[in-house]
């Protein structure tokens, strides 16, 4: 199964850092970052939020992407576009 999530900063910047790898990407005003969670339909994957960042994380025997507003693949190891 595929989930889709996307995280969209409003008024200010949005950090969101990638679990368990800890990588950190920043979500300018007005933009989104499309987070793709594949695996079974009950654990696909999760979205925490926190007070000054948000949290995703894959299921446990899923896979997860996440894609920039051009389109482009994160690095969920480093944060940047590939």
């Amino acid at each position: 199964m595929e989930q889709r999530v996307v995280l969209t900063a409003d008024s200010g910047r949005l950090a969101v850092v990638f679990e368990p790898m800890g990588a950190v990407y920043e979500i300018q005003p007005g933009e989104d970052l499309v987070i793709v969670f594949e695996g079974p339909a009950t654990h696909p994957g999760g979205v925490e939020y926190r007070a000054d960042y948000v949290s995703v994380s894959p299921g446990p025997v899923g896979r997860m992407s996440a894609f920039d507003p051009a389109g482009d693949e994160i690095d969920l190891e480093t944060g940047v576009p590939l």
